[in-house]
């Protein structure tokens, strides 16, 4: 929504339904909404700056006590509990919770423009505790930041 002819604000609401989503079910990840809000502003005709930011709960639940021995199916195929939980909690962490945003955007023509963008993403840890394949207890913690760079070319036909 253009608040005045050089300033953008956009906000976005989504529901993300890991309860039934294909493949995911076998994670225990909670559904969750993701509530963003960003905005532009044109510095020039031709150059543009973007901000912003992104909130959503960490889907991902922690299984405290859980038994590395017992077996477990992921997907249809069976395999011992610590596999499964150290694959959900170390191989594949969606545990970020906040987001920041930053871009640029510059068109030399009205049919060509470069932009590039960074995103970052803030740490958040996750912690279990359990057993391993030999019944020996175990803990799991899996913590997660990031940093990103986009850069894209739109050329309009």
């Amino acid at each position: 929504m253009p608040l005045t002819p050089k300033f953008l604000v956009e906000a976005n609401v989504k529901w993300v339904n890991w309860s039934n989503a294909n493949g995911y079910d076998d994670f225990d990840w909670d559904d969750q909404w993701v509530f963003a809000v960003g905005g532009q502003y044109a510095l020039t005709s031709k150059l543009k700056l973007r901000a912003g930011y992104n909130y959503a709960k960490n889907p991902v639940n922690e299984h405290d006590g859980f038994n590395g021995m017992q077996m477990t199916s992921v997907q249809g195929k069976s395999l011992p509990g610590y596999y499964c939980e150290t694959f959900r909690i170390i191989g594949f962490p969606a545990i970020a919770e906040h987001h920041l945003t930053l871009g640029v955007g510059y068109a030399f023509t009205p049919k060509f423009e470069i932009n590039l963008g960074y995103m970052h993403a803030f740490g958040n840890t996750i912690t279990e505790s359990g057993t391993d394949l030999t019944g020996r207890p175990v803990t799991l913690e899996s913590e997660l930041s990031e940093n990103s760079l986009d850069f894209w070319v739109t050329w309009r036909f």
